[in-house]
Formats: structure tokens, C-alpha cells, sequence
């Protein structure tokens, strides 16, 4: 079976867009519910116990509205814009507590230059509503992105250091929100004087973008800065408060039509390519599986993220965009019901979901981060319930699922059937011994041995020979193959370097298609 195998992992590593041992995603967790919102000795304990299960970053929004002075104003206060000791003080110390808790547990920090603007900032108002988002000014964006950037560069004094430690320094960012969604930007479209419709939130964000990557980048050449934050969610049809789906999105904002073609539209008649050093994307699928493609052309979801990468290719071809984007998958999750009362999927479903999710991202070359949104469920179950943890804390089958995503799927190639086997472990760092195991009719578990499914994954020449207890790759991913023999169960165990043992939650294998 050695040398079959063996080929086919060839094979079957070439249609996984050849993707090897040596693919990093990160993994990022966002909750400030947590991070934010809670009393200091709370947040370090959340900070370390992200880190305990084996995320590396964690994405914190700097609201702009909360941060601003008089952010409820119509008439801009008197301050300079650019300097953090001019922000409110409580929200800011805030932010400082998430940093330092999370840089304390070696977490990375990605700040998200986020929703929504003071009122003072916008084009106009939108009534009864404390989410001012309409036509956000781009210059006075850009003197915020600057403010935070000077406070985490790296040498501004703590201020509740009495010493004058510096706080820590963020060198990840994202400019904004989910632009195509009218939540965060208003108006999504707009009619014309012939009565058409034309997109106007590309078109602002970019210009938003434009100055926040400026200020950030003259602050400190170090700071990446990420475009896009988009929503998958996407209308069929165009108006104020209607998504614009990513893909159209992604055209308007680099100022060309469907054949890539420039765009007519006075908002692009002083277009230069657009500068980031990466494209952040929010794949949710809600309740559909994350391997069923849905929606319309211009939609994107885990199963189909080849169009994204192949589009940002495109337009970094055709001159649109300085450099060719990896992505950042920096949003991502399913809520369970329950705890939620109205929408979500099974606790069991969720978890099966994560896993597969995490699979698809990784097949994606181009992608560099994979996301969790939220570590624990809001009491609220109209709210979002997409946590790793129900509301009172207890563990969901989601946190297993994501400490150890683990998925098993079938294979036929040239009449020859196969089970591929991916996962990861993701506490913990460097190589880790894993091994696979099938559940037999009398329900009990056996190691079984496996090949690997990707050339070079263990040495560097090519497949070695079977083994039942193998290592990771330095970042705790495996591709593994084993014969098909119907319908069976595996699951991943992991050997703990405290000698420790965990199992991955299992998956049932069905017929190959």
C-alpha cells in the first residue's frame, strides 16, 4: 500500500492547490465582550487562557466613537486629532489592559480601526442612532488611525506605569469593518440623477483606507496594514442599505467593471493602485455548511475562496493594486442553537463546522489567518452565540474542535479509494505526535498507520514509510492518508508534551463520490 499511497498523496497534494508541510495560518480570536469590557485581572485570564488553547493573536476593535471627544457633537471639538493623550481616557485604558494582557500571554495583537465614527465626523447623521456611519470623513479617519498607531509603536509611557514602561507594540491592523455591510458604512448605493443605481461605499473606504495605511505607515514602516474586512453577505439588488456583495465591492473599490475594464464613475477619475499588505475577509456561511458554495457570483464563502485570491490577482495584474494579497480570514464562526432561541445550528453541528472550516481554509494557499469569533457565547440569546463557550462558561464541543480541528473525508483516484486525513494542534509550538485512529464495530479505537499526504512532509524526500504515531509540522498541521474500508470513524490522538493525552473529535467517512 506504501508506494500507492504514496503516489496518490502526490496527486492529492497537487489538487490541494500545493499547499506542504510548511503553510502557515494563524489563528486569531476576537471578544471584546471579554477583552474589553471587563475588570483587568478578568482580561489577563482570558488573554492566557486563548493562549492555553492554542490561538496565536487576538483582533481588539479601537472604536472611534468610543475613543473620540465629544463623539455625540455635530461641531468637531477643539483637539489635536493625532494624539492619543487627547482620546478619552477610560476607553483608551481599555484598550491598553487588552493589549498588555494579551502581549503578556505571547499573544500577537491585530487593532481593528473600527466602527463607528463621532458624530462629528460624518457626512450627515443617522437619527436615533449612536452608529454614525454616513460618508465618514477620510482625513479625519486617517488623524485617528495615526493616534492609535502612536500609542502602540512601542515607546509611548503607559500610563498607569509608574516607571514609564512603554506600552506594547501592534504591528497588524485593519482599517474599518466590513465596509459592504450597511451596519458599519452608510450608503451602501446610491441613485443618480437618470435614476440608476451606483456604489458609493467602495468608493469612501477606499478613501478611508487611503489615509489610515498613510498614517500608519509613517508612524512606523513596521505596522501591516490590511484591506478589506469584507462580508460575504452580499443583495441581489442595490440601494442605501443594501449589502454590496465582496466581489463587486472589490472591483468598485479598485475602480473597474466585471471585464476589469475602468470604471465610468467620478469617484475613480484620480484612482491610484491601492497599497495593503494583505486583503482581511469575513467567509461566514451562517447556517449552510462550509463546504457548500452558495449565493450569487460575486459571493465568496470558505468552499470557494480560490475566486477571491484569483480576483486579487487579477488586479494586482492589471496594475490595481501595488502587490499580490494573501488573505486574512479575520472573522469567522457559527452560532449554536442553542443557547441562541432563533437561528444557528446544533452545538455538535457547530463544532463538525469549525473543523471542516478550518480544513478549507488551509487548502487556500494564499491564506495566511484563520478566525474565531468569539471565545465565549453573549447571555443574550438573541445576540451572537458563536463562542467556543456557552454563556455560564461551560465548555461547548466547539473548544475541542478547536484546539484540535480535525477532519477525514474520502478519496477516489484512478479506481482507488482513500481516506485523507487532515488536522492540526494548536496548542503548543513546534512539532507535535499525533496518531490517527478508526473506531471498530465493537466501538473500541485502534491506532491505525498512515501515510503522509502532502510530498516532503515529514523529511523533505518524499514519503517515508508507514507509522502509526507520527509528528506535525513545526506549526502542528498533518496530511495524512489511509485505505478506505467504508463507513468508519477516525479521530486524531494527541500526545501532550506533559505525556498527556487528547483525542480530536471524531469523523464518520462515508461512501467516495
Amino acid at each position: 500500500m506504501s508506494s500507492l499511497a504514496c503516489s496518490l498523496a502526490l496527486l492529492l497534494a497537487s489538487s490541494l492547490g500545493g499547499v506542504g508541510a510548511a503553510h502557515r495560518m494563524e489563528m486569531t480570536v476576537q471578544d471584546d465582550a471579554l477583552l474589553l469590557h471587563q475588570p483587568p485581572a478578568a482580561v489577563v485570564r482570558t488573554a492566557r487562557r486563548l493562549a492555553s488553547l492554542g490561538a496565536d493573536r487576538v483582533r481588539i476593535t479601537a472604536g472611534w466613537s468610543a475613543l473620540a471627544p465629544a463623539p455625540r457633537s455635530v461641531k468637531p471639538p477643539a483637539f489635536d486629532a493625532t494624539k492619543p493623550d487627547q482620546y478619552q481616557a477610560g476607553p483608551f485604558r481599555s484598550l491598553d489592559n487588552a493589549v498588555k494582557a494579551a502581549t503578556g500571554a505571547g499573544l500577537k495583537v491585530q487593532i481593528d480601526l473600527g466602527f463607528w465614527a463621532p458624530r462629528w465626523a460624518v457626512a450627515r447623521g443617522v437619527r436615533r442612532s449612536s452608529r454614525q456611519r454616513w460618508r465618514p470623513d477620510a482625513v479625519r479617519f486617517g488623524q485617528f488611525a495615526e493616534a492609535v498607531a502612536r500609542r502602540y509603536e512601542g515607546n509611548f509611557a503607559d500610563p498607569t506605569s509608574k516607571k514609564g514602561k512603554p506600552l506594547p507594540a501592534v504591528r497588524l491592523w485593519t482599517t474599518w469593518n466590513e465596509p459592504n455591510h450597511p451596519t458599519f458604512l452608510l450608503p451602501q448605493s446610491e441613485r443618480t440623477r437618470s435614476g440608476r443605481w451606483r456604489d458609493v461605499a467602495p468608493h469612501v473606504y477606499r478613501a478611508m483606507h487611503e489615509a489610515a495605511y498613510g498614517a500608519l505607515k509613517r508612524v512606523d514602516g513596521q505596522n501591516q496594514v490590511l484591506l478589506g474586512g469584507l462580508s460575504s453577505r452580499g443583495a441581489s439588488q442595490a440601494g442605501p442599505t443594501r449589502n454590496i456583495p465582496p466581489l463587486r465591492f472589490l472591483r468598485d473599490m479598485a475602480c473597474v467593471d466585471e471585464r476589469l475594464q475602468p470604471l465610468n464613475d467620478p469617484a475613480c477619475r484620480d484612482y491610484h493602485p491601492l497599497q495593503a499588505d494583505g486583503f482581511a475577509y469575513h467567509p461566514y456561511s451562517f447556517e449552510a455548511a462550509p463546504d457548500v458554495a452558495y449565493g450569487g457570483a460575486d459571493t465568496v464563502h470558505l468552499v470557494d475562496l480560490d475566486r477571491l485570491s484569483s480576483l486579487l490577482g487579477q488586479l494586482h495584474d492589471a496594475g490595481r493594486i501595488t502587490t499580490k494579497l494573501a488573505l486574512y480570514l479575520t472573522e469567522y464562526g457559527y452560532e449554536s442553537k442553542p443557547p441562541d432561541t432563533g437561528r444557528g445550528v446544533p452545538p455538535e453541528t457547530q463544532a463538525r463546522y469549525l473543523s471542516l472550516g478550518s480544513f478549507l481554509a488551509w487548502r487556500n494557499p494564499d491564506t495566511r489567518m484563520f478566525a474565531q469569533f468569539l471565545l465565549q457565547d453573549i447571555a443574550d440569546p438573541k445576540s451572537y452565540q458563536t463562542g467556543l463557550l456557552y454563556p455560564d462558561g461551560r465548555d461547548k464541543p466547539a473548544l475541542q474542535a478547536f484546539k484540535l480541528p480535525f477532519w477525514a473525508e474520502a478519496h477516489d483516484s484512478n479506481g482507488q479509494d482513500f481516506v485523507l486525513v487532515w488536522g492540526q494542534v494548536r496548542p503548543g509550538s513546534g512539532p507535535q505526535k499525533v496518531a490517527l485512529e478508526v473506531q471498530q464495530a465493537d466501538g473500541t479505537w485502534h491506532a491505525v498507520p498512515s501515510v503522509p499526504g502532502a510530498p516532503g512532509h515529514a523529511d523533505g524526500r518524499g514519503c517515508p514509510p508507514e507509522d502509526q504515531q507520527f509528528l506535525t509540522d513545526e506549526n502542528g498541521f498533518y496530511l495524512r492518508l489511509l485505505p478506505y474500508r467504508g463507513v468508519l470513524a477516525y479521530r486524531a490522538r494527541w500526545t501532550r508534551p506533559d505525556g498527556g493525552t487528547e483525542y480530536a473529535l471524531p469523523i464518520t467517512v462515508g461512501v467516495p463520490e
